[in-house]
């Protein structure tokens, strides 16, 4: 008889590369982050225990402000203001509210303006050059920004940085000549990404976010028997800058912007 074989479940490779690649792309994503913040003048000890601390804070959203919202109806929002009178004179229920609350992320937003300030106060960080490079990153974030109710504010993740990297190494190298340092390059652009695409993205909207623009619409109620509750009203909408943590924007486009300009 011949000899038993070892036989395999038929989706063990494709369970196999369900875990093996998430878990290569997050060493690769490690690997990348340390050796940017190794390129903006950090040991590899202290890139990785700054890598470690975004991490953790990740975890952890400071509230800034509280205020109960009310849903508006999408169905009433598209009558006319008298078929609106018309119809609440018949059919009238207590609009949806829900509490939100603005927080900011202290791995997504926090830590990243703290590095952020390091690198301003470095001497050899040309300061021009880095506040010309945030103003035209931030002029970019918000033209491309879009709050998306439900979803939060959308940006097209590859072009800040893209953006910062350039503008920061043409201003370093070409306005900068004769002493001009490729190596400033660097700082400026991780500077300008995250102070660009965190105030041109999140900080010029978040009028439009205190009002309830992100929230989603309230449940089409209009025509029930009956008043419907908003899903999970009882619970408060936590919306967090940087609330993504190390896979926010703005920890991401500065990481980018940075190594793309070294």
């Amino acid at each position: 008889m011949p000899p038993n074989s070892t036989r395999h479940h038929p989706f063990m490779p494709l369970v196999m590369l369900v875990i093996v690649v998430p878990a290569l792309l997050l060493i690769l994503f490690f690997g990348l982050a340390t050796g940017s913040f190794a390129m903006l003048g950090l040991s590899r000890s202290q890139a990785l225990l700054f890598l470690l601390a975004s991490v953790v804070g990740s975890a952890i959203n400071i509230p800034l402000s509280r205020k109960r919202i009310q849903l508006a109806d999408p169905t009433m929002s598209q009558m006319s203001p008298m078929a609106q009178w018309i119809v609440t004179m018949f059919h009238y229920y207590p609009p949806a509210v829900v509490e939100q609350v603005i927080a900011v992320n202290i791995g997504g937003a926090v830590l990243p303006v703290v590095f952020s300030a390091y690198l301003l106060s470095r001497t050899a960080t040309p300061l021009l050059d880095a506040g010309i490079a945030t103003v035209v990153v931030l002029v970019v974030a918000k033209l491309l920004a879009r709050p998306v109710p439900g979803v939060g504010i959308t940006l097209p993740g590859f072009i800040p940085p893209i953006v910062a990297a350039i503008v920061s190494y043409t201003l370093v190298t070409w306005a900068g000549a004769p002493f001009a340092d490729p190596g400033h390059a660097a700082p400026v652009a991780y500077i300008s990404g995250t102070l660009g695409t965190l105030v041109g993205a999140d900080l010029l909207n978040l009028p439009s976010v205190l009002k309830g623009g992100l929230l989603a619409a309230g449940p089409q109620r209009i025509w029930w028997r009956g008043p419907v509750p908003a899903p999970d009203s009882g619970k408060p909408r936590i919306l967090s800058i940087g609330g993504a943590g190390i896979f926010d924007g703005v920890f991401l486009t500065g990481l980018i912007a940075a190594f793309l300009a070294a």
